[in-house]
C-alpha cells in the first residue's frame, strides 16, 4: 500500500507541479507527499522530479513513467467503480411461490424485471 501511496504522490504531484496542491488533493501535507515522492524515487534509484524553489517539473524519466502511473491508476479507478456496479445491483438467484392464478399475471412482470 505504501507503493500505491507514492505513485498517488508523484501522479498529483506531476499534475499539479507542487507538493502543496498535490497534498491539498490527497488530503494530506506537502511534506508527506515529498516524502512519499522522495521514498518512491529512492526505491527506483531514479529522480522523477526537477525540484527548484519556484516549481516542480518532470524529468525525461519521472514523464515515461507518470504516463503509466496514470494508466495504471485509471485502471485502479475503473476496478474500483466495476466492484461498486456489482455491489448496488442485485444479484442472485430468485423464488417466488405462487398459486397458478397469479402466476399469469406476474410472469409479464418477471419478463420485463429480467431485462
Amino acid at each position: 500500500m505504501d507503493r500505491l501511496n507514492g505513485l498517488l504522490a508523484f501522479a498529483r504531484t506531476a499534475e499539479f507541479g507542487s507538493f502543496v496542491s498535490a497534498g491539498r488533493a490527497l488530503g494530506i501535507s506537502a511534506s508527506a507527499v515529498g516524502k512519499s515522492v522522495a521514498r518512491l524515487e529512492q526505491e527506483l534509484g531514479v529522480r522523477l522530479l526537477q525540484r527548484s524553489t519556484r516549481r516542480i517539473g518532470l524529468t525525461e524519466e519521472g514523464k515515461l513513467f507518470n504516463e503509466r502511473v496514470r494508466r495504471i491508476l485509471d485502471d485502479i479507478d475503473d476496478a474500483e467503480a466495476m466492484l461498486s456496479r456489482t455491489r448496488e445491483t442485485p444479484h442472485g438467484r430468485l423464488r417466488i411461490s405462487t398459486p397458478i392464478v397469479t402466476y399469469h399475471l406476474l410472469l409479464p412482470v418477471l419478463s420485463e424485471f429480467m431485462a
